[in-house]
């Protein structure tokens, strides 16, 4: 009986720690994407001046907008922390806002980062879906993003 428990205890804690496999998305630049939390993207370049593969990651979603069924009074915002980097994980990681940030816009935000020598612009294009009052499950949120070389 103490064998049963402690295997029924066991596979209850390997199975609580597995995080689900986001993958990894292959784009190219210029491309719009949607990425989960937690996701990445590969971008494989080519060209003599180019970074071979940019490694694109959402790392974070923090989500303070207006819920999608309530009237507010001001927009909220939504912050994005993303890394940035080479095959080799040599980068960078930056925080991108929408909303009421401080110079930010409700619709679009662009930050530069220069990877291996080579200035990219990133566009943080939306992050869906819109919280509610009326669904307090915590879904899953999703960045539109797109990558493109300066």
């Amino acid at each position: 009986m103490k064998n049963l428990f402690f295997v029924a205890t066991l596979l209850c804690l390997l199975l609580s720690c597995s995080k689900e496999d986001l993958g990894t998305v292959n784009a190219m630049l210029g491309q719009e994407i949607k990425l989960k939390e937690g996701q990445a993207a590969l971008y494989n370049n080519s060209g003599p001046e180019a970074v071979h593969i940019v490694r694109l990651m959402v790392e974070h979603v923090s989500d303070s907008r207006c819920p999608s069924d309530v009237v507010c009074v001001t927009y909220g915002r939504v912050e994005v922390k993303l890394r940035v980097e080479t095959g080799e994980g040599i980068g960078e990681t930056i925080t991108m806002c929408l909303g009421d940030c401080a110079g930010g816009s409700k619709s679009e935000d662009a930050a530069v980062v220069v990877i291996g020598a080579i200035p990219y612009t990133i566009r943080l294009l939306g992050v869906a879906p819109l919280p509610s009052t009326k669904d307090k499950s915590s879904k899953t949120k999703e960045v539109q993003l797109v990558l493109e070389r300066l």
